[in-house]
């Protein structure tokens, strides 16, 4: 049997987390949120699954792999972000009469697919529907239920017993969408607390008057913490300075740097350095941003030494042959380069240049001019100073959308979209070619031009 992911929520509920997580990726007790169902798919003996993914498709992809991890064999789909299920259904040309559980990978249901599955295959031509605590936990068997696909759109459609539904299956257990910051802070520490039930893996520390009790991930240096009221958990590779003092329920991520500090009912999510002397109470702390739990506020703090990412941003670097081709293909391209600007000039006599603000592959600032002609390729030809300077690579995604990608000179948003093309057909064009290289890219162009 196949198991069909939709992990493509935008996750704008949750910001300013949407702004360095996708849904799937989002951490939840030191697992990316996908994780959950990847594990409960592998229990239930699904060995194969096709994710559908739209936002940080590639992010997915790096983090997810094969699904060798989980014992699964996974292909990718992309997505609009939040697309109808139906209409995605539509698009993979599935056999729709075969057996194939559809599932969502963006919330967290307690472990019971394979309790789901049992049962719905007792009635193969009659439509199962789940509930869990009177929540709908985002599973639909076909072929019985090709007619109610749409109950898996986000927002997730209620789950309550309606007359025409035949058979109603009740599952024990939590579900949780995390569609606000307080429901992302309780199901983080429903989790951690059931350490066994979701299976998260670690050292736990406990004391003999049950006020401690921390699960700690391998290769992780804290505190001994015995004389500390702390329930929760320590990500891997973390240093946790011996004078941080915790309490209540505390969450660390992974690769994150906290010196002598004090922390309370507080989420520290992964790849985040805590300066000295901080009082954080009851806060969400990713990389750069302190979101207040209770007021459901946030700030993005500019001083490094309080706040900020143990992980620099990855650069793409632009190769010495890239920027030898780009300098020759200037020198080639200079008298077209004239007639264009000739052009321009009759065409715009006000404005023959048009100078915008983009992003450089350094994550800077720059600024970028194109000749205000209706030919996009040799509009774009003065960037080519841009990739000799390092800027920019020659083939690569739009540098004026901040997707924290590999930007270049041409690309399919550059030469084949309007200037105002929505965001998510940018975001759909891009993800199809951000994995690709740059003779990868040449390629696809060519066969789309």
């Amino acid at each position: 049997m196949q198991a069909i992911i939709f992990a493509n929520r935008s996750a704008t509920e949750l910001a300013p987390l949407n702004r360095q997580y996708c849904a799937a990726l989002l951490p939840v007790a030191n697992k990316a949120l996908i994780e959950y169902t990847l594990e409960d798919l592998s229990c239930a003996g699904i060995t194969h699954a096709k994710i559908v993914i739209a936002n940080k498709a590639s992010e997915i992809e790096a983090h997810i792999r094969s699904g060798a991890k989980w014992n699964l064999t996974v292909d990718y789909f992309l997505s609009k972000p939040e697309e109808d299920v139906d209409t995605v259904l539509q698009r993979m040309q599935l056999d729709i009469n075969q057996p194939q559980l559809i599932v969502r990978g963006d919330i967290i249901r307690s472990p019971c697919i394979a309790e789901f599955i049992e049962f719905a295959s007792q009635f193969p031509q009659t439509f199962v529907s789940a509930s869990m605590e009177d929540k709908n936990p985002g599973l639909i068997m076909l072929p019985a239920g090709k007619s109610y696909c749409q109950n898996l759109n986000w927002p997730l459609a209620s789950s309550k017993i309606e007359r025409k539904i035949p058979i109603y299956q009740v599952l024990h257990g939590k579900t949780f969408y995390l569609d606000t910051l307080e429901s992302y802070v309780f199901a983080n520490r429903y989790i951690s607390n059931r350490a066994e039930e979701f299976s998260l893996k670690g050292r736990r520390i406990i004391n003999d008057i049950n006020t401690l009790d921390v699960l700690i991930e391998p290769n992780s240096k804290t505190p001994t913490f015995f004389k500390q009221n702390l329930r929760g958990m320590i990500g891997s590779n973390c240093f946790v300075d011996k004078q941080v003092t915790c309490s209540g329920s505390i969450i660390i991520g992974q690769h994150c740097y906290i010196e002598n500090s004090e922390l309370s009912n507080s989420i520290i999510l992964p790849n985040t350095f805590i300066g000295k002397n901080l009082s954080l109470v009851n806060k969400i702390v990713s990389q750069d941003y302190i979101i207040d739990i209770t007021k459901s506020t946030w700030v993005q703090v500019q001083d490094q030494n309080l706040v900020s990412a143990t992980v620099a941003k990855t650069m793409t670097k632009t190769s010495l042959s890239t920027q030898i081709t780009a300098m020759l293909l200037l020198l080639v391209c200079l008298p077209l380069v004239l007639l264009s600007l000739i052009a321009a000039f009759i065409l715009q006599p006000k404005h023959p240049i048009k100078r915008f603000n983009a992003y450089s592959n350094q994550q800077s600032n720059i600024e970028l001019y194109e000749i205000a002609i209706n030919a996009p390729l040799l509009a774009k030809l003065p960037q080519l100073w841009n990739v000799i300077k390092g800027e920019l690579l020659l083939f690569g995604a739009s540098s004026t959308h901040n997707q924290h990608a590999q930007y270049g000179v041409f690309g399919p948003v550059q030469l084949l979209l309007d200037k105002d093309a929505p965001e998510e057909e940018v975001e759909l064009v891009e993800m199809e070619f951000q994995l690709l290289s740059q003779l990868g890219y040449v390629k696809r162009l060519w066969q789309l031009i």
